[in-house]
């Protein structure tokens, strides 16, 4: 057993336990991107090729094109049953109210912790799995496998893999994902927050700055 396999057996155990104590209770949290859809494909392999929880998408609306078009595909294809939890009617209101992109940059973060807590409510899930890993934030550094908020659990069942890992993942299992990949872009977010990545930079350089700053805070409130 290589390496990756013997990871990729760690996060089948994740998964697995998480599923014999909650069942289909919890959510598989997937944005498009290659760790949520790397996630998505360990659990469709621990179930013989079904996903047996809903899966959920947190839509901004200001995804890029090639993310909403990715989701719809690889939807039908793998036979989903997806959630789409878009970002409250409210808070896009004011959003757009917001005079310069730095209080959009500040004020997306809120939305997205708000539709979080509206899915709880809605779809009454006891909790999520959630694609985050070690090396892609110092904020997730000391992250567990299982980690409880005051209203749900997070199951992160591929904390140990690196970016590398993801693509060799990707590449070995001939795994669809998202072209802006191929692009420059590291890391996905919302479209006019995310640019590519230049050389020598970090994986989630191409994201909001002020967001990554302040990463451990917005962990607390709920964020991913």
């Amino acid at each position: 057993m290589n390496s990756l396999d013997k990871k990729i057996a760690i996060s089948q155990d994740v998964i697995l336990k998480a599923y014999k104590k909650y069942g289909c209770t919890l959510a598989v949290a997937w944005t498009g991107g290659k760790d949520s859809t790397v996630l998505l494909d360990l659990v469709r392999n621990v179930f013989k090729g079904k996903i047996p929880f809903p899966v959920m998408f947190n839509d901004s609306t200001m995804e890029f094109e090639e993310i909403y078009s990715f989701i719809e595909k690889i939807t039908q294809q793998w036979s989903l049953r997806l959630h789409v939890v878009k970002h409250l009617k409210n808070d896009i209101k004011q959003f757009y109210k917001l005079p310069t992109m730095k209080e959009k940059e500040q004020f997306s973060r809120q939305m997205k912790i708000h539709a979080i807590d509206h899915a709880l409510h809605r779809y009454h899930y006891k909790g999520f799995f959630v694609a985050i890993r070690w090396d892609e934030h110092a904020s997730r550094s000391h992250e567990a496998y299982i980690s409880r908020r005051s209203d749900h659990i997070r199951f992160h069942p591929i904390l140990h893999f690196t970016e590398k890992d993801i693509w060799n993942y990707i590449k070995s299992k001939n795994i669809p994902y998202v072209p802006l990949y191929d692009h420059g872009y590291r890391s996905l977010g919302e479209k006019p927050f995310t640019r590519p990545s230049k050389d020598g930079e970090g994986e989630r350089s191409g994201r909001e700055s002020g967001k990554e700053i302040i990463m451990e805070q917005l962990r607390d409130l709920g964020y991913w």
